[in-house]
């Protein structure tokens, strides 16, 4: 813009300048003397070689001024055009800055979003860590128990094997089968049959080798302690249900005993209605042999 205001200014000096040129020195007049003799006036006379001299300068000028003027509108265009492309550059930059406070405010939320899912997921880590160290704990404990009971299997064949003549003989009188360690599995009659009272007791007995086996192997499976194995009968007398209480050595309320029945060839698991200090309560729909398990949480799995 300043450059074209110094032309315009330097055409107007130009012109200016010129003008005064022919005032002063009065452009193609010449004044010549005249005679005595004459009406006491004078006569102008004017030359052509001065006239034509500052008529080229004129015309000089004015090409001047008419290519500044040509100038100064190719630079006004100029101007007009780099305003545009200024109007144009602001527009992108606004546009680019609008667009990147977007992304920010995006890139926030989502920030906010992973340090909530990263709360969550440590939260759940702390929770996870706190269950498999009580389940740990709890494993510890049952590993504990079911050696303790097992050592009194490792070399038995069959309940009673080890017990006195005198013991063995009360054990049968009172439908008791002894582990030979001291403890004992016993049913005292008064068993629910169809889901009415009775007088019926289940007879004890104790299983073979092969079964108490099967029995010990079946309970490491589960991961739990066999307690005792006995067979079940009840001569004359059948039924649907059945609901038994033995009398457990060894057992607590706080226990958690599991009852499975030989099927076949399958261990079934039967329920258990109800486990207090030294007795267990089942409920049987046939006879067959019964090991009763104890286990760190119910086992509901049935092989």
């Amino acid at each position: 813009m300043r450059k074209i205001l110094a032309l315009a200014v330097a055409g107007t000096l130009m012109v200016t300048s010129s003008v005064c040129v022919f005032a002063a020195e009065g452009i193609g007049v010449a004044e010549e003397n005249t005679d005595a003799g004459s009406n006491g006036g004078s006569e102008a006379t004017y030359s052509p070689t001065t006239a034509e001299y500052w008529q080229e300068k004129y015309e000089k000028a004015n090409g001047d001024i008419a290519d500044l003027n040509r100038q100064v509108g190719a630079l006004s265009a100029q101007k007009d055009m780099q305003e545009q492309q200024l109007r144009s550059l602001q527009d992108q930059f606004e546009a680019f800055k609008a667009a990147q406070e977007r992304n920010n405010a995006s890139l926030s939320a989502a920030n906010s979003t992973l340090n909530n899912q990263k709360n969550d997921l440590i939260n759940q880590k702390n929770n996870l860590t706190k269950q498999l160290e009580n389940t740990k704990k709890s494993l510890d404990d049952a590993v504990k128990v079911r050696d303790k009971y097992q050592e009194k299997y490792r070399n038995a064949t069959k309940h009673g094997k080890n017990e006195t003549p005198s013991r063995a003989a009360q054990l049968s009188r009172n439908n008791a089968i002894g582990d030979g360690y001291g403890g004992y599995i016993a049913q005292g009659g008064h068993v629910q049959i169809n889901g009415g009272k009775s007088n019926v007791t289940f007879t004890l007995a104790a299983p073979t080798s092969g079964v108490l086996s099967s029995a010990s192997q079946y309970a490491n499976s589960v991961g739990g302690t066999l307690l005792h194995c006995v067979t079940t009968s009840s001569p004359g007398v059948s039924f649907k249900t059945a609901t038994v209480n033995f009398t457990v050595t060894g057992v607590y309320a706080n226990d958690t005993i599991a009852v499975y029945q030989l099927q076949g060839k399958n261990w079934v698991q039967v329920l258990v209605s109800s486990v207090t200090d030294n007795h267990v309560t089942v409920n049987l729909t046939q006879h067959g042999p019964l090991a009763f398990v104890r286990v760190a949480a119910v086992a509901t799995a049935t092989h």
